[in-house]
């Protein structure tokens, strides 16, 4: 009832292009392994001709352990053929609420992440492709959630810290600038730095923080871009959740390519939002392209008396051709919430991180996005686009039948 052995579209497809051997080594007493990764290992070795799997147990043959320089319980993933190696930690496939364990002594398992480690693992073995990604520090930022940073190593991108002033600017290694939730402005230096990198041919995403801000520098970036922030937050009157129109349920345009790797019918959840509104760029050969915008029930409130109605964008994309091999990037967010702990936590079936991770990852074509988060073992819970109709029904019509029809039977049995 998990899906746990339902793979992925992504990974079968990705293995039926396999043209080398790759070989599974589980380092461990096949009797001791949870049986479901047992399983989940036939099923997925059964995808291609190329895959097999082999069990060693360790205590019977220790020196497996120095010929792959690692420890028992260790899932060893190689290719004769490239002479590489990817390892996995068995306990790490079956994840546990930490908090459950540490206040009560029980292990409450909260998800199953099997196909996305062992997949990256193959991946691993047959591309040499690594990138390094960079959150910057100094504005008040958001740190990027260890559930994201772990997507990010799936795909085989290292994720560090950067302070644009203290560090002397952008690096040479950085392939992806990433700018979450700031709430302090840049520093002209600043600017002129991320301005730079993107002339070049760098990317950036820039998540902007929850709140109204005044940024006039990051404002002047994002409209060199040919995106004009909005003075208030976004609501949207048609596609909200729970009553609230701050969390809004932004429609998805999948022929972005920042798109590229997200079903047409994604749900996609914002709390807190800024807005844009799309205009010309400061040069020609920019493009900009609206990603997520509300419905037209959209409404940039600034106060109680100030609340304008229109269509407004919450995501965009930016691109700028700098020669045949290299294309800048710039992807604004209106909100944090697209990757916020909270919101994902909370709603474990929306696909916001998914949008994130390929936004992050279409402008490098040696990066397999594999998009492939950890399934859930905890209980589902349903996300309705637009709840307050059925609260209207369930809290108040259907309570207020039913009393009625009991005072009418109560006044024909006193009649009687």
């Amino acid at each position: 009832s998990s899906k746990i052995y339902n793979i992925t579209d992504t990974t079968t497809e990705y293995l039926a292009k396999l043209d080398q051997d790759v070989v599974i080594h589980v380092l461990a007493d096949k009797k001791s392994v949870d049986s479901r990764i047992v399983r989940f290992l036939d099923d997925y070795v059964g995808l291609s001709k190329h895959l097999s799997v082999e069990y060693v147990n360790p205590t019977v043959y220790p020196s497996v352990l120095t010929k792959y320089g690692c420890d028992a319980n260790t899932v060893v993933v190689t290719c004769a053929s490239t002479g590489r190696q990817e390892t996995v930690a068995i306990d790490s496939i079956i994840g546990y609420d930490e908090m459950s364990y540490y206040y009560y002594g029980t292990k409450n398992e909260t998800d199953f992440d099997a196909e996305g480690l062992i997949t990256s693992a193959v991946d691993g073995v047959l591309t040499s492709a690594s990138r390094t990604v960079y959150q910057t520090s100094g504005h008040g930022e958001t740190a990027i959630p260890d559930s994201v940073t772990a997507l990010f190593k799936k795909d085989h991108m290292a994720v560090e810290s950067v302070n644009l002033l203290t560090d002397n600017g952008i690096p040479d290694s950085c392939d992806l600038l990433i700018l979450n939730a700031p709430t302090k402005d840049l520093a002209d230096d600043e600017l002129t730095m991320i301005e730079q990198y993107l002339s070049a041919g760098g990317q950036v995403i820039y998540d902007m923080a929850g709140q109204v801000l005044s940024l006039p520098n990051f404002a002047k970036l994002c409209a060199a871009y040919g995106m004009t922030v909005t003075n208030g937050m976004i609501a949207d009157t048609q596609r909200y959740y729970q009553n609230n129109p701050y969390l809004i349920f932004p429609t998805l345009d999948t022929s972005v390519d920042a798109a590229k790797n997200v079903n047409s019918d994604a749900t996609i959840l914002f709390y807190a939002s800024r807005g844009m509104t799309l205009g010309t760029p400061a040069r020609s050969t920019i493009t900009t392209s609206a990603l997520l915008s509300t419905s037209d029930g959209g409404y940039n409130v600034v106060d109680d008396n100030d609340k304008t109605q229109g269509t407004y964008v919450v995501g965009a994309v930016a691109t700028e051709s700098v020669d045949d091999n290299k294309t800048a990037r710039f992807t604004v967010y209106g909100s944090d919430s697209l990757i916020s702990a909270d919101i994902m936590n909370s709603f474990t079936n929306i696909d916001n991180t998914n949008l994130f991770m390929s936004s992050a990852t279409c402008g490098f074509q040696d990066v397999s996005n594999f998009n492939i988060n950890p399934v859930s073992l905890q209980e589902p819970t349903n996300t309705i686009t637009t709840g307050g109709i059925w609260a209207i029904l369930f809290i108040f019509v259907i309570p207020a039948a039913v009393l009625i029809f009991g005072f009418v039977r109560w006044m024909r049995r006193r009649k009687l």
